[in-house]
């Protein structure tokens, strides 16, 4: 075993930098499950769509799969880079777009939020009123660092966000140190989201221990390791299924009797589908607003989105 990490630790010595390209077809095996599937898809042989993965591997000095009868199955720190691949191809198609051919004639509005808030609701509603003019919109669901990060670097006109009332004073003190002003919106008691048909729906409030024995459904959150979060995002489950979109956890939602710890802002299409919204009793609320950079000017078109927004947060 020594022996074999010393070889990756060698070949990640002294290579070629990984290129975007490379990036991609990395997602595409994972998403086809095999290099094979994944040149088909690309158009693309399969030998080019291996040589990426290989160097991607000798680069960072790690197997990124594990080749089997199976197909290509992503190893422990082969998951943690496709995360962190992903969000870099997500910035790269943002950059593609804001900075297009012709893009000073269009309109362009960026939003990044965390996953548990709303928002979409309401960029719908302000596309609808340019749905006549060239537009370029960017929606986001990122981690609470990522959403700081991107509103900071001036790749988002801004970020939706929520904490916990004990985190305020580290949180107000984060914000500054990257020149970013936090604009209160609402309180909103901590919710925990179920199926109509789950054990729970029916009540009016739960508890933490009425949730012990039910599958506990979590946004991923490796990279945020400080006090951003309140202490509900720590709720203790024996059973923990981590996701890293909405969908994800919707649908885990439909198919368990899971239960995911939210704001209690329901999109119209969560209302629709069944999800039950619940408050959690015996945690304190999250305060919930949205952020700008310090130099950045109220647009009208963010003035129309937070309009928007607000008009969002009042249909719970």
């Amino acid at each position: 075993m020594e022996r074999k990490e010393e070889m990756w630790e060698q070949k990640g010595q002294g290579r070629d930098f990984v290129t975007i390209q490379q990036m991609r077809y990395l997602m595409e095996v994972i998403d086809a499950g095999s290099i094979s599937g994944a040149a088909e898809r690309q158009y693309s042989a399969q030998s080019t769509i291996s040589t990426a993965i290989q160097n991607i591997e000798e680069e960072y000095g790690f197997p990124v799969f594990i080749r089997s009868s199976r197909g290509m199955i992503l190893t422990e720190q082969g998951e943690r880079l496709a995360m962190d691949v992903k969000c870099i191809l997500q910035q790269v198609d943002l950059l593609e777009t804001k900075y297009m051919a012709n893009a000073e004639h269009r309109l362009q509005f960026s939003v990044a939020t965390q996953h548990h808030l709303p928002g979409i609701d309401a960029l719908c509603l302000l596309i609808r009123q340019h749905l006549h003019e060239q537009c370029s919109i960017n929606f986001f669901e990122l981690r609470t660092s990522q959403v700081l990060e991107a509103v900071s670097a001036g790749q988002f006109d801004v970020g939706i966000l929520f904490f916990s009332l004990s985190s305020k004073t580290f949180m107000i003190q984060k914000l500054r140190s990257m020149r970013l002003v936090f604009h209160h919106l609402a309180y909103k008691p901590v919710h925990i989201y179920v199926r109509k048909g789950h054990p729970l729906a029916g009540r009016a409030s739960v508890e933490e221990e009425d949730l012990e024995g039910f599958p506990r459904i979590s946004y991923d959150r490796s990279v945020d390791t400080d006090t951003l979060f309140t202490d509900v995002m720590d709720l203790h489950s024996s059973c923990l299924i981590n996701v890293t979109d909405r969908a994800a956890a919707y649908t885990m939602l439909q198919e368990l009797d899971g239960f995911l710890i939210a704001s209690g802002y329901r999109t119209d299409m969560e209302r629709q589908s069944g999800i039950v919204s619940l408050p959690l009793e015996g945690q304190e609320p999250w305060e919930v607003g949205y952020v700008l950079h310090a130099k950045a000017g109220k647009t009208e078109l963010l003035e129309e989105f937070l309009a928007c927004f607000k008009k969002e947060l009042g249909k719970e």
